[in-house]
């Protein structure tokens, strides 16, 4: 098995041993263990492991030792594992290669501090864990952070202090009502302007604001140096889980907003969505010269659309590249959050956003 890649063994719960593991396997990069025991510090080239369903309180004490575990580890899986307060090994900090925790429907109440010294974990999965309070102590170099339906969650903390947070995904938290507060804790402390921002919550609250399928906006005279992007808000009845459409256009009429007179708690998905102007700077029109009032539609849901305040003066778009060294977006393979088409023929930008 000398040049064997992917191993999967998920399971395999009458499997009485796990094969030996030899020298020969140094090739092995993927391994599924989910609901099977075994060691593994052998696994020298391992980047992606699976351990989902292996209950830590029976037997499998020895498989959670980190410094066994290959160093080069890129994703560990340990959702479904029973694991409590203090369960959770210290030396997580010590895996410099991981960048996919999933420690999804566990029973522990808070994160212990050894995971915030990890400062390589990128995309950290706590959803389904129900006795989980509040979100502290979370990796520094975190770009995506998935936390739905934790039914004790009532704190999200001041996520202004991770400047690569892009993502968050609260849905289902029914305790936890300051959404709003939670996305400008966000775009307090993001490191850049021009990069995308998303969060999904569920709507506990009846909205303050205006929401309607579709919005005109006027822009003001200095809004390219004034401001840095749009901020979308949404409220949508059931989740599309290819992205859902928004079009942006020229309009030379004023602002006009239709009050959104239906049943807002049928309304199950709340999303909050950052665009920055710079991701729309390849589109002819969109600049100060031409700019003035432009509107957004939508046929699934309602949106509510305001400017975000610049952070410092930016003159000409053109000056400002966009930086996606750190926006990591690979919690699911080659479906982005957000991609921008711009229709030529039709002068129409195009949003599809996948929450």
């Amino acid at each position: 098995m000398k040049k064997l890649k992917t191993l999967k063994l998920s399971f395999c719960s009458q499997l009485q041993e796990f094969p030996d593991i030899q020298s020969n396997m140094d090739s092995l990069v993927t391994l599924d263990l989910s609901d099977t025991e075994a060691n593994l510090h052998l696994l020298k080239s391992l980047k992606d492991l699976e351990l989902s369903g292996n209950d830590f309180h029976q037997g499998m004490s020895v498989i959670l030792k980190l410094p066994q575990f290959p160093r080069f580890l890129r994703k560990l899986d340990l959702s479904y594992y029973s694991l409590g307060d203090g369960d959770i090994p210290y030396d997580i900090c010590e895996l410099l290669h991981l960048q996919i925790l999933d420690l999804s429907s566990n029973s522990f109440s808070r994160l212990p501090s050894g995971i915030s010294r990890n400062p390589y974990i990128k995309f950290l999965n706590l959803s389904y864990c129900d006795s989980l309070v509040e979100l502290l102590d979370l990796p520094s170099s975190i770009s995506i952070l998935e936390a739905d339906c934790c039914d004790s969650l009532e704190k999200a903390g001041d996520l202004s202090h991770y400047k690569w947070l892009w993502k968050v995904s609260l849905w289902g938290c029914d305790k936890l009502i300051d959404s709003e507060r939670v996305l400008l804790s966000m775009l307090e402390g993001n490191a850049a302007a021009d990069r995308f921002m998303s969060l999904e919550v569920s709507p506990n609250v009846e909205p303050s604001k205006i929401y309607m399928r579709l919005v005109k906006l006027q822009l003001p005279h200095n809004w390219c140096s004034d401001f840095s992007g749009f901020l979308l808000e949404s409220r949508i009845e059931k989740a599309h889980f290819r992205g859902y459409k928004i079009v942006i256009k020229q309009d030379m009429s004023t602002n006009h907003y239709e009050k959104f007179g239906e049943d807002w708690k049928r309304l199950s998905y709340e999303n909050a969505g950052y665009i920055p102007f710079s991701s729309l700077r390849h589109i002819p029109w969109f600049n100060p010269t031409c700019t003035t009032n432009i509107s957004f539609h939508t046929n699934e849901g309602v949106l509510s659309v305001s400017l975000v305040r610049s952070k410092c003066k930016v003159g000409d778009l053109s000056e400002c590249p966009i930086d996606y060294s750190e926006c990591w977006d690979e919690a699911h393979g080659d479906i982005k959050t957000f991609k921008i088409i711009y229709d030529s023929e039709s002068s129409e930008i195009q949003i599809s956003w996948r929450p």
